[in-house]
């Protein structure tokens, strides 16, 4: 049971609650509103980490993200990568024997883009929640214990991933809050926008890393009600879409 409704003004400066009805021009009751972001390629940044891949199957940096890019721009899951560089890949076997190799996937604060813990700042400043729940493996856990924000999950620990409903169903329960009270920010027009947007929440499109940048070209990622290149316009976007009351 969702403990609260929050009525925004997303357009024409109508305030409609989540049945759609125009309630006016004052929110009946903005109660807490979140701000949810998604973690690689918006706050963190994941070169590394594709950087240690290349390492590990002893290819060169250039050979594994140009043909990284390539998978992304075709559309196809990026774990088909891996079958361009070795036949019948067993990705979960493959990451185990890279831990094991001192290679295992995670993040630190040097891997931070330089805008995410200010944009943290300023838009606990202006009042909002801050949540990170993103499509992780449960190793990436103690890192985002370290961020300050108020809540964390990643996919390995709810075992559901982005875009499938039940995740934004469960960022709702775990957060007792209504779609219309979060704004969720990511980079992947496929995985955040549109599965945020029709779960009812304020889809934000961060275009940057290699799904921002590319998926941004699409007609698909009009669909975001706000559109960011760093994350330093998000606060006044936000804003802008009366997502946050002054």
């Amino acid at each position: 049971m969702l403990q609260r409704a929050c009525y925004l003004a997303l357009a024409g400066g109508d305030l409609r609650t989540p049945d759609g009805a125009t309630v006016g021009s004052v929110p009946i009751d903005m109660g807490d509103r979140w701000v949810v972001f998604d973690l690689g390629e918006t706050l963190v940044d994941e070169t590394r980490n594709w950087r240690r891949w290349a390492e590990y199957l002893g290819v060169s940096e250039l050979s594994f993200f140009a043909t990284l890019g390539a998978v992304i721009a075709a559309g196809r899951p990026h774990t088909d990568v891996f079958s361009f560089f070795r036949a019948d890949f067993d990705l979960a076997a493959e990451e185990r024997r890279k831990a094991r190799a001192g290679l295992a996937w995670g993040f630190d604060a040097d891997d931070l883009y330089d805008d995410a813990l200010p944009t943290l700042t300023e838009l606990r400043q202006a009042g909002l929640r801050l949540a990170i729940m993103a499509n992780q493996p449960l190793e990436a856990g103690p890192f985002l214990a370290t961020l300050p924000v108020d809540s964390v999950a990643t996919s390995a620990e709810w075992g559901v991933a982005k875009p499938d409903p039940a995740f934004f169903r469960r960022v709702c329960d775990v957060l007792a809050a209504g779609p219309d009270c979060i704004a969720y920010v990511g980079d992947r027009v496929d995985n955040d926008v549109l599965p945020s947007r029709t779960a009812g929440m304020v889809a934000v499109h961060l275009r940057r890393g290699p799904w921002g940048t590319l998926q941004a070209e699409s007609p698909r990622a009009e669909q975001a009600h706000l559109r960011i290149d760093t994350l330093m316009d998000l606060c006044d976007g936000l804003r802008r879409l009366g997502f946050i009351s002054d």
